[in-house]
This record gives structure tokens, sequence and C-alpha cells, in this order.
């Protein structure tokens, strides 16, 4: 039972069975005119009650009152058993009353001042019959305040998940934003890295001009220097003869000691090339596809350096080669000179090796 079902009938329950209580009671010490009086007046409705005692009437109606009240002040009695009793106290004295002559006036429930005194416990029979619908409907109504509770409840928790929903879809919307700054900076980063990757190229690509022009001076100096180079390559057959077999030696036992360190340390390198192609694979199985796309990024990066810096590129190498020309005009002669004076101390130091070996 609610406790909201038992504090809404407390008063009721409460004066009314202290007034019953507090009459049966009184009853129990009653004298004897009065006890006369209350079975004269009941003898007059039930005959049994004739039969009785007055003195043992008395207790009797006395003990029952008592009974009553209890059962109405008990607060663990349900209410619709105390409501049950007082209806029946009640009836019982309204029965009395009615059938009583001189208690009511004729044909009219109206009493008369002799039979105010027990007409007025009609308030009996209506806090009675209360009680009883009350007790009757009262599950209907704390079911229908529970479900209400739940419902409520439910909406609160409803409110509760969409006020975290809001919070999460503002955390989420501030990472976000987070995530896009933090892109464009990692954009910006990486356009500088490729402008930087740009001008790296430019200057390689120049390097390398510069390579090829200096290469283009050496080129026909080299030529120039080839006749005197081989005297010297004669010079170092007639060496190489001469000390070929010791080498040939110096090699065969080279590769026998190889071949002792190979039996040696065959398995071991094995085992560790095993491990290290297995190592390999997993590395490949695990980090290939990032760098594909990688290198697919880093292509097509290239590609469109190659399509934004090319012209520039070859327009550089043709000043390059322009200059490299400009510089093998104007300096022609003095690497032709250079190289003169080069094959004729090739041909010196050649005539003093000769003479030396004689």
């Amino acid at each position: 039972m609610a406790l909201s079902a038992k504090l809404r009938r407390a008063p009721m329950r409460i004066v009314t069975g202290a007034y019953i209580l507090n009459s049966g009671v009184t009853k129990f010490q009653a004298d004897d005119d009065t006890a006369k009086k209350l079975h004269g007046t009941a003898s007059d409705t039930y005959d049994f009650v004739g039969k009785m005692d007055p003195k043992t009437f008395s207790r009797v109606l006395a003990a029952g009152e008592v009974t009553v009240g209890a059962l109405v002040l008990a607060p663990m009695v349900p209410p619709i058993i105390a409501g049950g009793a007082l209806i029946g106290f009640s009836g019982l004295l309204l029965n009395m009353w009615w059938n009583t002559p001189g208690m009511h006036e004729e044909g009219s429930p109206r009493p008369t001042p002799q039979g105010s005194g027990i007409a007025k416990d009609v308030w009996m029979l209506g806090i009675g019959a209360g009680l009883v619908v009350d007790g009757v409907l009262a599950p209907a109504h704390d079911k229908r305040i529970e479900i209400t509770a739940a419902v409520a409840e439910k909406g609160s928790q409803k409110r509760k998940q969409a006020r975290q929903a809001r919070k999460s879809a503002k955390a989420a919307a501030k990472a976000a934003r987070g995530q896009v700054v933090e892109s464009a900076r990692r954009g910006s980063e990486s356009a500088k890295r490729s402008a930087e990757s740009a001008k790296a190229s430019q200057e390689k690509l120049s390097r390398r001009a510069r390579k090829a022009a200096e290469k283009a001076q050496r080129s026909e100096a080299a030529r120039r220097a080839q006749h005197g180079s081989s005297l010297t390559a004669e010079r170092l057959a007639s060496v190489r003869d001469e000390y070929g077999p010791v080498a040939a030696e110096k090699a065969r036992l080279a590769r026998e000691r190889a071949k002792d360190l190979a039996e040696e340390y065959g398995p071991v390198a094995a085992e560790k090339a095993r491990l290290a192609r297995e190592r390999a694979k997993d590395l490949a199985e695990e980090y290939g596809p990032v760098a594909a796309e990688k290198a697919r990024v880093a292509r097509e990066r290239a590609k469109a350096l190659a399509d934004e810096y090319g012209p520039v590129a070859a327009e550089k190498a043709k000043q390059a080669r322009a200059a490299a020309q400009e510089l093998a005009d104007e300096y022609g002669p003095i690497a032709a000179e250079k190289a003169r004076q080069a094959q004729a101390a090739a041909k010196e130091a050649a005539e003093r090796a000769r003479a030396a070996v004689r």
C-alpha cells in the first residue's frame, strides 16, 4: 500500500476510530441504569437482545465498539476491512434508529430530537463506504501514479540523454574543427615542403648542367691524353706479365680461405638470411600498401612538379649548354695545350719507366 494512500485515509480513520474506541471503553464502565437504558433501546429492534442480561449486553456492545475502533485505527488493517466493520456497526445503529418508533418522523427519514443522537451516526456509514471504495480503487490509483512516475522518469532520462547527446555533438563539432585546422596546417606544411623540394630539384638540375659543362670541357683533354695513356697501358701489361703468377697464387689462397669461411659460417649466414627474408616479408605485408600509396602520391606529385617545372628546367639546361659552348670556345685552346703538355709528360714518364726496367 502506498504511503500517500495511508496519509490520505489517516484523518478519517483516526477521528472515527478514536471516537468509537472511546465510546466502547466508556460503556465498559456503564452503571446499571445506563446498561438497562441501552438494553431497552436495542431490544425494541432486536428481539434476541431481550434475552440477554443488561449488564452483559452493555459489555458485549462495549467490546464490539472497541474492536471496531481498533480495526479502524490500526494502520496495518486494509481499508476494505476497516470500512466494512464501520459499515456493519453503523448499519446496526441506523437499523435500530429506523425501526424504533419516535426516532424519525412518520414516513420521513428526518430524525426527531429523540433519534438525533443515533441518526447522526450516519456519518460513520459514509466514512466506512468511503474507505471501502477507496480500498477498491486504490490499486488502480496507485498503478496510475506508478505509471505516471515511470513515464516522468523515462522522460527525465530522455531529456538527460538529449542533453548528453547535445554535449557529445558539441564535443564532436569542436573535435572536427580541430581536425580541420590541423589538416589545414598539415596541408600548409606539405605545400611548404613541396616548394622546398621543387627548389632543391631546380638546384639539382642547375648542378647537373654545370657538371655537364665541366664534362664537356674535360672530354677534349681526355681524348688528347688517350694516346699518351696507351703507352702507360703497355707498361702495365708488362708489369702484369711479371707479377701475374704471384697475384694468381694469392687469389687462389684467398678463394680457399673464402671457401673455408663459407663452409664454417654458411649455415649461420643462411639462417640469418632466412630470418631476414621472413622479417622483410612481414614488413612488406604490413607496410607494403602504405608504401605503395605513398609512392603513388609521390609519383603524382613528381609528375605535377615535372609538368610545372619541366619547361623551366629545359630552359635552364639550354642556357647551361650555351654557357658550356661559350666556355669551350673560350678555353678550348688552353685545354688543348694542357692536354699536349700532359701527353708529353706521359711520354717522358714512359721513357723513364723503360729506362728503369733496363
